[in-house]
Protein backbone atom coordinates (compact mmCIF):
# COMPACT_ATOMS: atom_id res chain seq x y z
CA UNK A 1 0.00 0.00 0.00
CA UNK A 2 1.13 3.37 -1.06
CA UNK A 3 1.27 6.74 1.34
CA UNK A 4 1.03 10.07 -0.48
CA UNK A 5 1.02 13.48 1.91
CA UNK A 6 -0.94 16.68 0.90
CA UNK A 7 -0.40 19.30 3.46
CA UNK A 8 1.06 17.30 6.12
CA UNK A 9 -2.03 14.41 6.26
CA UNK A 10 -0.79 11.13 5.40
CA UNK A 11 -3.74 8.91 3.26
CA UNK A 12 -3.01 5.91 2.06
CA UNK A 13 -3.40 5.39 -1.74
CA UNK A 14 -3.68 1.86 -3.08
CA UNK A 15 -6.19 0.38 -5.76
CA UNK A 16 -9.55 -0.25 -4.14
CA UNK A 17 -11.32 -3.46 -4.64
CA UNK A 18 -15.22 -3.58 -5.68
CA UNK A 19 -17.38 -5.35 -2.91
CA UNK A 20 -20.72 -6.37 -1.83
CA UNK A 21 -21.59 -8.40 -5.33
CA UNK A 22 -24.16 -9.73 -3.66
CA UNK A 23 -26.03 -6.21 -4.06
CA UNK A 24 -24.70 -5.83 -7.76
CA UNK A 25 -27.57 -4.89 -10.02
CA UNK A 26 -27.42 -4.16 -13.98
CA UNK A 27 -27.70 -0.41 -14.41
CA UNK A 28 -27.58 -1.19 -18.70
CA UNK A 29 -27.45 -3.84 -20.70
CA UNK A 30 -27.65 -3.82 -24.34
CA UNK A 31 -25.09 -7.08 -25.12
CA UNK A 32 -27.40 -10.01 -24.95
CA UNK A 33 -27.48 -13.36 -24.04
CA UNK A 34 -24.07 -14.69 -24.76
CA UNK A 35 -22.09 -11.15 -24.61
CA UNK A 36 -23.37 -10.63 -28.35
CA UNK A 37 -21.85 -7.65 -30.49
CA UNK A 38 -20.49 -7.14 -34.16
CA UNK A 39 -17.07 -7.80 -35.15
CA UNK A 40 -14.97 -5.68 -36.66
CA UNK A 41 -17.34 -2.71 -36.96
CA UNK A 42 -18.32 0.12 -34.20
CA UNK A 43 -17.14 3.64 -33.82
CA UNK A 44 -13.81 4.82 -33.92
CA UNK A 45 -11.66 6.14 -31.00
CA UNK A 46 -8.61 8.53 -30.96
CA UNK A 47 -6.43 10.58 -29.29
CA UNK A 48 -6.48 14.09 -29.43
CA UNK A 49 -2.62 13.73 -31.00
CA UNK A 50 -3.87 12.05 -34.36
CA UNK A 51 -6.67 14.17 -35.50
CA UNK A 52 -10.74 13.91 -34.74
CA UNK A 53 -13.01 12.71 -33.89
CA UNK A 54 -11.65 11.17 -30.94
CA UNK A 55 -14.21 10.16 -28.66
CA UNK A 56 -17.41 8.04 -29.06
CA UNK A 57 -20.36 8.82 -26.54
CA UNK A 58 -24.17 8.02 -26.35
CA UNK A 59 -27.27 8.26 -23.61
CA UNK A 60 -28.79 5.63 -21.74
CA UNK A 61 -31.07 5.61 -18.91
CA UNK A 62 -30.55 4.14 -15.77
CA UNK A 63 -32.17 1.15 -14.83
CA UNK A 64 -30.67 0.66 -11.42
CA UNK A 65 -29.41 2.92 -8.54
CA UNK A 66 -25.32 2.35 -7.05
CA UNK A 67 -21.88 2.77 -7.60
CA UNK A 68 -20.11 1.44 -10.99
CA UNK A 69 -18.33 -1.62 -10.08
CA UNK A 70 -18.16 -3.65 -13.60
CA UNK A 71 -18.54 -2.26 -16.82
CA UNK A 72 -18.45 -4.30 -20.04
CA UNK A 73 -17.16 -3.54 -23.70
CA UNK A 74 -15.92 -4.82 -26.75
CA UNK A 75 -12.96 -1.64 -26.95
CA UNK A 76 -9.96 -3.11 -29.69
CA UNK A 77 -7.29 -1.29 -29.12
CA UNK A 78 -5.58 -1.21 -32.88
CA UNK A 79 -2.45 0.72 -32.31
CA UNK A 80 -0.22 3.42 -30.81
CA UNK A 81 -0.46 4.13 -27.01
CA UNK A 82 -3.56 2.06 -25.25
CA UNK A 83 -4.75 4.37 -22.85
CA UNK A 84 -8.37 5.02 -22.88
CA UNK A 85 -11.15 6.70 -20.12
CA UNK A 86 -14.68 5.09 -19.45
CA UNK A 87 -16.31 8.44 -18.71
CA UNK A 88 -19.73 9.22 -17.40
CA UNK A 89 -21.37 12.77 -17.84
CA UNK A 90 -24.93 14.14 -16.74
CA UNK A 91 -27.57 14.74 -19.39
CA UNK A 92 -28.22 18.22 -19.63
CA UNK A 93 -31.40 18.39 -21.34
CA UNK A 94 -30.30 16.89 -24.54
CA UNK A 95 -26.70 17.84 -24.15
CA UNK A 96 -23.46 16.73 -22.49
CA UNK A 97 -23.67 18.08 -18.94
CA UNK A 98 -20.97 17.79 -16.22
CA UNK A 99 -18.12 14.90 -15.60
CA UNK A 100 -20.09 12.37 -13.26
CA UNK A 101 -16.73 9.88 -12.95
CA UNK A 102 -14.15 8.52 -15.24
CA UNK A 103 -11.76 5.54 -15.01
CA UNK A 104 -8.90 3.92 -16.91
CA UNK A 105 -9.18 1.19 -19.04
CA UNK A 106 -6.77 -0.43 -21.58
CA UNK A 107 -8.43 -1.65 -24.89
CA UNK A 108 -8.27 -5.60 -25.97
CA UNK A 109 -6.65 -5.83 -29.08
CA UNK A 110 -8.71 -8.46 -30.05
CA UNK A 111 -12.52 -8.15 -30.81
CA UNK A 112 -13.73 -9.94 -27.73
CA UNK A 113 -15.53 -8.49 -25.14
CA UNK A 114 -13.51 -6.82 -22.36
CA UNK A 115 -14.85 -6.49 -18.79
CA UNK A 116 -13.64 -3.81 -16.13
CA UNK A 117 -13.81 -3.57 -12.30
CA UNK A 118 -14.33 -0.44 -11.01
CA UNK A 119 -14.30 0.85 -7.21
CA UNK A 120 -17.94 2.02 -7.08
CA UNK A 121 -17.07 5.95 -6.77
CA UNK A 122 -18.96 7.06 -9.81
CA UNK A 123 -22.74 6.88 -9.50
CA UNK A 124 -25.82 6.44 -10.96
CA UNK A 125 -29.46 7.10 -10.36
CA UNK A 126 -32.09 5.14 -11.50
CA UNK A 127 -34.54 6.67 -14.05
CA UNK A 128 -31.49 9.32 -14.45
CA UNK A 129 -29.89 9.73 -18.11
CA UNK A 130 -26.46 10.06 -18.55
CA UNK A 131 -23.82 10.12 -21.44
CA UNK A 132 -21.65 6.95 -21.21
CA UNK A 133 -18.67 7.27 -23.68
CA UNK A 134 -14.98 6.42 -24.36
CA UNK A 135 -12.28 9.38 -24.48
CA UNK A 136 -8.94 7.82 -25.69
CA UNK A 137 -5.51 9.36 -24.59
CA UNK A 138 -2.58 10.47 -26.26
CA UNK A 139 -2.26 9.14 -30.00
CA UNK A 140 -4.60 6.04 -28.90
CA UNK A 141 -6.82 4.30 -31.36
CA UNK A 142 -9.18 1.52 -31.48
CA UNK A 143 -12.83 1.05 -31.89
CA UNK A 144 -15.66 0.60 -29.39
CA UNK A 145 -17.44 -2.50 -31.06
CA UNK A 146 -21.08 -1.86 -32.15
CA UNK A 147 -24.14 -4.42 -30.21
CA UNK A 148 -25.40 -7.67 -32.11
CA UNK A 149 -29.02 -6.38 -32.02
CA UNK A 150 -28.50 -3.38 -34.31
CA UNK A 151 -29.95 -1.03 -32.26
CA UNK A 152 -29.96 2.24 -32.60
CA UNK A 153 -30.16 5.65 -30.01
CA UNK A 154 -31.63 9.04 -30.89
CA UNK A 155 -28.56 10.91 -29.62
CA UNK A 156 -24.53 9.92 -29.95
CA UNK A 157 -22.32 12.37 -29.86
CA UNK A 158 -18.30 12.93 -31.25
CA UNK A 159 -15.84 14.74 -29.33
CA UNK A 160 -13.27 16.75 -30.97
CA UNK A 161 -10.80 19.36 -29.42
CA UNK A 162 -13.06 21.34 -26.83
CA UNK A 163 -16.46 20.33 -28.88
CA UNK A 164 -19.45 18.00 -28.80
CA UNK A 165 -21.09 17.44 -32.04
CA UNK A 166 -24.58 15.34 -31.91
CA UNK A 167 -25.62 13.02 -34.45
CA UNK A 168 -29.24 11.12 -34.43
CA UNK A 169 -29.54 7.37 -34.72
CA UNK A 170 -26.55 5.92 -35.28
CA UNK A 171 -25.96 2.05 -34.24
CA UNK A 172 -25.05 1.82 -30.33
CA UNK A 173 -22.19 0.51 -29.25
CA UNK A 174 -21.69 -2.79 -26.79
CA UNK A 175 -22.09 -2.42 -23.27
CA UNK A 176 -22.76 -3.48 -19.65
CA UNK A 177 -22.86 -1.41 -16.57
CA UNK A 178 -23.18 -3.13 -13.04
CA UNK A 179 -23.41 -1.17 -9.88
CA UNK A 180 -23.59 -1.87 -6.71
CA UNK A 181 -26.21 -0.56 -4.47
CA UNK A 182 -23.91 -0.57 -1.48
CA UNK A 183 -22.62 2.56 -3.00
CA UNK A 184 -18.96 3.37 -3.11
CA UNK A 185 -15.83 1.33 -1.61
CA UNK A 186 -13.96 4.22 -1.13
CA UNK A 187 -15.95 7.73 -1.01
CA UNK A 188 -13.03 10.60 -1.17
CA UNK A 189 -11.56 9.13 -4.37
CA UNK A 190 -13.70 11.39 -6.12
CA UNK A 191 -12.35 10.80 -9.42
CA UNK A 192 -12.55 6.83 -8.85
CA UNK A 193 -8.88 6.09 -10.31
CA UNK A 194 -8.49 3.97 -7.09
CA UNK A 195 -6.22 6.38 -5.29
CA UNK A 196 -6.90 9.25 -2.93
CA UNK A 197 -4.42 11.72 -3.71
CA UNK A 198 -4.27 15.63 -4.09
CA UNK A 199 -5.98 15.07 -7.68
CA UNK A 200 -9.41 13.78 -5.35
CA UNK A 201 -9.07 16.90 -3.18
CA UNK A 202 -8.86 20.19 -5.71
CA UNK A 203 -11.66 17.99 -7.37
CA UNK A 204 -13.72 18.46 -4.51
CA UNK A 205 -12.58 22.41 -4.00
CA UNK A 206 -14.17 23.04 -7.78
CA UNK A 207 -17.12 20.81 -7.13
CA UNK A 208 -17.66 22.44 -3.60
CA UNK A 209 -17.26 25.92 -5.42
CA UNK A 210 -19.64 25.24 -8.24
CA UNK A 211 -21.94 23.89 -5.61
CA UNK A 212 -22.16 20.80 -8.04
CA UNK A 213 -24.16 18.36 -5.99
CA UNK A 214 -21.01 15.51 -5.62
CA UNK A 215 -20.10 17.79 -3.16
CA UNK A 216 -22.58 16.88 -0.66
CA UNK A 217 -20.42 14.42 0.83
CA UNK A 218 -22.84 13.97 4.03
CA UNK A 219 -26.11 13.38 1.32
CA UNK A 220 -27.83 16.08 3.60
CA UNK A 221 -29.08 17.98 0.55
CA UNK A 222 -26.96 21.00 1.45
CA UNK A 223 -23.60 21.94 0.58
CA UNK A 224 -21.99 23.40 3.24
CA UNK A 225 -19.01 23.30 5.62
CA UNK A 226 -20.26 20.38 7.08
CA UNK A 227 -19.65 18.66 3.72
CA UNK A 228 -16.16 20.30 3.62
CA UNK A 229 -14.65 18.77 6.85
CA UNK A 230 -16.44 15.41 6.57
CA UNK A 231 -14.62 15.28 3.45
CA UNK A 232 -11.03 16.24 4.87
CA UNK A 233 -11.82 13.36 7.67
CA UNK A 234 -12.57 10.52 4.97
CA UNK A 235 -9.29 12.11 3.02
CA UNK A 236 -6.83 12.16 5.77
CA UNK A 237 -8.21 8.09 6.58
CA UNK A 238 -8.02 7.22 3.17
CA UNK A 239 -8.75 3.99 2.16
Amino acid sequence: MNRAKLFGVSVCAGLIAASGASAQSTAYDNLGSGNAFEPGTGMLVRGPDVGVPWAAFFDITAEASGGIVEVSFPLAHSNQNNQFWFQVYQDDFGQIGALVGEHEVSGDPANGLSTFQFDGSTSLDQGTTYWIGIMPAMDSNGTWRRNSFGETKNRWAWRGPGTWTLFANSNMSGLRIMVDAAGPTCPPDLNGDGVVDADDFFLFLQLFAAGDLRADFNNDGVIDADDFFEFLNAFAAGC
